[in-house]
This record gives C-alpha cells, structure tokens and sequence, in this order.
C-alpha cells in the first residue's frame, strides 16, 4: 500500500484534536464495502466518490494508523495533496 509522506506523518504521530480528509483507493469493490464499514466503525464518514475508484474518507487522525491497518487498499493520500 502507498502511503503519503503527510498520511504516514499522521499514522506515526497524529494530533489527537485533528480530523484527516484523505483520498483513499481500494482495490476492488469488496474492498471498497470493507473501507465503508471500517471507516464507520472508527467515527468517520466517506463523504465523495471520486473517479477511477477513489472515495474522500473524513476521521480523526487518531484514527488514521487503524485505517492504515485495513486489507485491500491500495494507496491513501491526504486531499490536500491531490488539489482535491
């Protein structure tokens, strides 16, 4: 999995107060059930599908290192870097 150097920032030493918008691609659509149900169980929402696959998934960045944890997904980057 491709993690953004500010996505591993945010995974290794997050800010208990923040909330993370990032760009999150799974591999397929079973993948993609998964993500939603995972990002549910940690407090935060998919907010936009975006093309080719991707979602705009919204949580604490406390929670960003649990979503890192997750099978089927192929890279996750911060909106801001995408010019989202």
């Amino acid at each position: 999995m491709y993690l953004s150097h500010p996505v591993r920032r945010m995974r290794d030493d997050p800010f208990d107060d923040e909330t993370a918008e990032l760009r999150v691609e799974p591999v397929d659509d079973d993948a993609r059930l998964a993500l939603d149900d995972h990002v549910e169980s940690l407090g935060g929402s998919v907010e936009k599908e975006l093309q080719f696959g991707g979602v705009v998934v919204v949580l604490s960045e406390s929670d960003v290192a649990a979503l890192c944890e997750l099978d089927g997904i192929e890279r996750i980057e911060t909106v801001d870097t995408l010019g989202y």
